[in-house]
């Protein structure tokens, strides 16, 4: 007869099926070979970086070109919405859940921490643009400066943790910081354009050092003996 065994934990469905005995003829043969059944084990391992990095870095790229005016106005922002949120903001979060489901609090915090950024971002644009909030022209400035300042402030406390972490992640959250600076200082004044392309020269640049670390994830990912190094630990002698 066959036996079916259910083994349960908080990440492991296994399922496994065996000949108890009893064959056709009663002799107590087995008629079919033995077989086992395991379920896809989820959380079981991986490194979600390889998707929390380039997502985040296909966000910066757009958003950085776009301010720095290279390919299209400032008027244009919008049009990178689609970017920001599907690809960057909903993208993080599949990686937090994954950061989560490994115990990786650190690295689940980042990403929540930044999707959330991307995701209201990307609501605060669309909102402005097609008048969602009802709020007046005059205040459209204050708002965005508003932003800019609470994820300022948010981002340089993060700062302090990730300095426990190899050199490039702080210097990314701190680029991240300054370019939200610049982007509140440009909402507040007069003449904004030249600012934001400085803003926008700062978010290339923390792109550039994130697809430098997504590299040298994906090289450690296949194995590789000699991965990019990714600097010192700020403040350590070891």
């Amino acid at each position: 007869m066959l036996e079916e065994h259910n083994v349960n934990d908080d990440l492991t469905t296994t399922v496994v099926v065996t000949d108890a005995g009893g064959g056709p003829d009663g002799s107590g043969g087995s008629s079919t070979p033995e077989r086992e059944v395991v379920g896809v084990t989820v959380g079981a391992g991986g490194d979600p970086l390889i998707v929390i990095l380039p997502l985040f870095c296909v966000g910066s790229l757009a958003l950085g070109i776009l301010l720095t005016g290279w390919l299209a106005p400032l008027a244009a922002l919008t049009g990178i919405v689609p970017i920001m949120s599907v690809a960057t903001g909903l993208t993080l979060l599949l990686g937090t859940v994954w950061a989560l489901l490994l115990g990786l609090t650190i690295v689940a915090g980042i990403s929540g921490i930044f999707a959330g950024f991307w995701l209201s971002l990307s609501a605060l644009l669309l909102g402005l643009d097609h008048g969602w909030y009802a709020m007046p022209a005059t205040a459209t400035s204050s708002v965005e400066e508003l932003f800019f300042i609470c994820w300022a402030i948010l981002i340089f406390m993060l700062l302090l943790p990730v300095l426990k972490l190899p050199l490039a992640y702080p210097l990314i959250v701190a680029l991240v910081v300054a370019a939200l600076v610049l982007s509140a200082i440009a909402a507040s004044g007069t003449d904004p354009v030249e600012v934001f392309r400085a803003a926008g020269i700062v978010v290339l640049a923390f792109a550039a050092i994130g697809l430098y670390a997504f590299v040298s994830v994906g090289l450690a990912a296949l194995d590789f003996n000699v991965s990019l190094p990714l600097g010192p630990i700020p403040g350590s002698h070891a």
